[in-house]
């Protein structure tokens, strides 16, 4: 076909304007012809992207002021914010210690609250505004918009979670070894529980906190940097790669031009800031396979607890049936309770459905606020309990 008709193949590969070309198609089969005439639009289609995304960051002044008011409008944790906390944690300490289910900084209350799902609504009321705000900021970076709606998908699930932590290692005091909760309270970094891979994510986030923190950063560079973590051309699945690249270099020379103002001895700053991308991608993949973890495990426990069910239920059909011992049921039924409460995951709510990041990604980029069912996994929470969750009594 492309010997027969050497135009079409380079309208198909972009180098012939087939406007101007005077192509008849005479004979070609119509499902040929429709697959040429899809390559047609689609051509249009992203050249004409291609343009609107380029006026839209054309000016340099334009971009860096949205995005950083972006930044400043949609993060709560920006240094004019955390900075008395800070140091009234430093100054006036109060000390407190937590499962590391509790172990974030979004956790206003560090203590166990009277159950789970008081747990997990406190969670959800918690982490729900701070990737609303992630999304809301992704959304208003010039361009964003324009892309297809899969590569804006794609580009917030793998991001998110990223420039969450990134927003988040302000909390993260290197100085004393802690975390403050956003009640004050500080957590020390000891003090967690040492429970299969949880530590592990633990030090690597402390870690990954301390070395962005020595960088001193401003919330401008901080805001621009988070641009940067969420365009980012080789994330896998994306379309249209060539446009979110050129983005991408677009946002990176905007940070490269604010860090050689405020930051014109330190040459390398901009290298040493672009080699956090692989640490914060070690620990997003670090997230996900806890998350998977737990949801294996949350599997398995739920077909120990059918299994338990099915005895139980068959176990008292008998009994019924068995006239000969009457307190055979009711004893039965008390022995089974404490096994069923045992069979029990008590994480069970918290990794039935995909991570929270996911989902509120999937809603907000169709603009629907609605809230998650008490069962999505908070984003941090699920991942620094190791699989492991201490029993609750009430205070």
């Amino acid at each position: 076909m492309g010997e027969e008709l050497p135009i079409l193949k380079g309208i198909l590969n972009g180098v012939v304007d087939y406007h101007n070309a005077p192509v008849r198609f005479g004979r070609v089969p119509k499902r040929e012809k429709a697959r040429i005439l899809a390559a047609m639009q689609q051509s249009t289609n992203s050249r004409t992207q291609e343009k609107a995304v380029a006026a839209e960051m054309e000016d340099d002044q334009r971009l860096l002021g949205t995005v950083i008011r972006a930044h400043l409008e949609t993060c709560e944790f920006t240094r004019e914010k955390v900075e008395p906390m800070l140091r009234r944690a430093r100054e006036q300490p109060s000390y407190t210690a937590c499962p590391p289910t509790l172990a974030c900084p979004l956790n206003p209350n560090p203590q166990p609250l009277t159950g789970q799902q008081e747990l997990l609504q406190d969670f959800s009321k918690r982490f729900s505004p701070a990737i609303r705000g992630v999304v809301e900021f992704a959304k208003r970076i010039p361009g964003f918009t324009l892309l297809a709606q899969d590569d804006q998908v794609t580009l917030l699930k793998a991001g998110v979670f990223e420039v969450l932590l990134v927003r988040l290692a302000c909390m993260f005091d290197a100085q004393n070894n802690s975390m403050i909760c956003l009640n004050g309270q500080v957590l020390k970094r000891e003090s967690i529980h040492n429970s299969s891979n949880a530590r592990f994510l633990m030090d690597s986030m402390f870690d990954f906190a301390e070395r962005l923190n020595s960088l001193r950063l401003s919330d401008a560079e901080i805001g621009l940097f988070c641009s940067i973590v969420v365009i980012a051309a080789d994330r896998p699945g994306l379309r249209n790669t060539e446009i979110i690249e050129r983005m991408h270099n677009k946002l990176k020379n905007a940070l490269q031009m604010i860090i050689n103002q405020n930051h014109p001895n330190q040459l390398g700053l901009i290298h040493e800031l672009m080699k956090k991308i692989p640490d914060l991608r070690t620990l997003n993949t670090l997230h996900s396979e806890k998350l998977l973890a737990f949801k294996m495990t949350e599997q398995q426990q739920l077909a120990q607890q059918q299994q338990q069910q099915q005895m139980w239920g068959s176990m008292m059909a008998e009994d019924e049936c068995n006239s000969k011992s009457p307190g055979g049921a009711s004893s039965w039924s008390s022995s089974s309770d404490v096994t069923m409460e045992e069979v029990k995951s008590p994480l069970g709510s918290v990794s039935s459905t995909e991570s929270m990041c996911s989902g509120e990604v999937a809603s907000l980029n169709e603009y629907h606020h609605q809230s998650h069912h008490v069962s999505s996994a908070p984003l941090l929470a699920a991942t620094l309990a190791g699989g492991l969750c201490p029993h609750r009594h009430r205070a």
